[in-house]
Formats: structure tokens, C-alpha cells, sequence
């Protein structure tokens, strides 16, 4: 099928012409950019081991209270080893009822799922340097998501080190206690 094309000007200058031979390539109208999502920055507290490594203390920082976002930071604290997290973290946070054997937990609970690269150097340190670590993820998860307790697995299992297995919810100083600590008001 040929197409003719016809210009609007006066009936006795109708002009025709015949399409090129070759298509003629016409540049996509560019999508419309939207602009950048703002991030509100928010009053966020990690907690980190002291300069004695024996408590937890709290450090305020303006962030966003992300999963990777509160990783990042704890890795950059110092509090968390600089691992590989890939995109395989799973964080949800629920109120509900959780059984355990013989125990029962109600309440608001974070569900942290991250890889096996975080295991192996939690299980390369040593008993101390274990409950640092876990305290610093859980505190600071359990604080800003405003919960009662972190549960923690690794690609969809329980954590088991040499000094523990950790199959139930953690709370906030549970394993490491933490110095006087002030919150923000909300």
C-alpha cells in the first residue's frame, strides 16, 4: 500500500508527493523524565560496640530506615563485617504471634533473611565478637522499625554458630547490653 500525502493549502496548489523509497528514521519522542524521588532523610540510631567492645552505645545519623541503607551504615560504624549482602536481603515487619517448642512470643516482629557470606564471618568470630555483631544488627533494626524483636535467618534458615543457635526472636539488649541510650521523640 502506498500512502500520499496531501499538504493543507489551497484547492489549486494541491501538491502531491510519493513517501521516500528507503523508510526515513524519526527519532522517538524522548519519555518524559521524572524527576528524582527525594528521599526524606530521617533521624536514624545504629548501635555499635563502645571503645571497650563490652557494651553497645548509640550513634544518631541522618539516613533512611532501609534494610540496605541500615546495613550500609552498620558495615561503615564498623559494627558489621563488610561483606557481601547482594540483593538477597528479605526484611518484613508484622505484629503477630510466633511458637517456638515450648515458648510463645506476641508482639511486632522485624524478619531479617540475609546471606550465607554474613553467617561465615559471623561464625569466624569469636564468642564476644558474635554477640556484638548480632546485638548491632538487632538493636538497631528492632529501634528503627519501632519492634519488639528481630528474627534473624540466613537464606531462609536458622543462624548456627559454635557458641549458639539462634532459632528464636532476639530483643533489644538481649545479648549485649547497651549503654544509656537516648531516642529521639518521634
Amino acid at each position: 500500500m502506498t500512502a500520499v500525502f496531501v499538504a493543507c493549502v489551497p484547492a489549486e496548489n494541491v501538491v502531491i508527493t510519493q513517501p521516500p523509497s528507503e523508510p526515513v528514521s524519526t527519532p522517538s519522542p524522548s519519555p518524559s523524565v521524572m524527576p528524582a524521588a527525594t528521599i526524606a532523610l530521617v533521624s536514624v540510631i545504629l548501635f555499635v560496640p563502645d571503645a571497650t567492645r563490652e557494651n553497645m552505645t548509640s550513634v544518631h545519623i541522618q539516613g533512611e530506615i532501609a534494610p540496605k541503607e541500615l546495613l550500609s551504615a552498620l558495615v561503615a560504624a564498623g559494627a558489621l563485617p563488610d561483606v557481601d549482602y547482594g540483593r538477597a536481603i528479605s526484611c518484613t515487619v508484622a505484629d503477630e504471634e510466633l511458637d517456638y517448642e515450648d515458648l510463645a512470643f506476641s508482639g511486632k516482629f522485624v524478619h531479617l533473611d540475609l546471606p550465607d557470606s554474613f553467617a561465615a564471618a559471623v561464625k569466624a568470630a569469636d564468642a564476644k565478637e558474635e554477640q556484638l555483631i548480632l546485638q548491632s544488627l538487632v538493636d538497631t533494626f528492632v529501634v528503627n522499625y519501632q519492634a519488639d524483636a528481630l528474627v534473624l535467618s540466613i537464606a531462609g534458615t536458622d543462624l548456627e554458630t559454635v557458641n549458639k543457635r539462634y532459632d528464636r526472636p532476639i530483643g533489644f539488649d538481649e545479648l549485649v547490653k547497651a549503654r544509656a541510650v537516648a531516642y529521639p521523640s518521634p
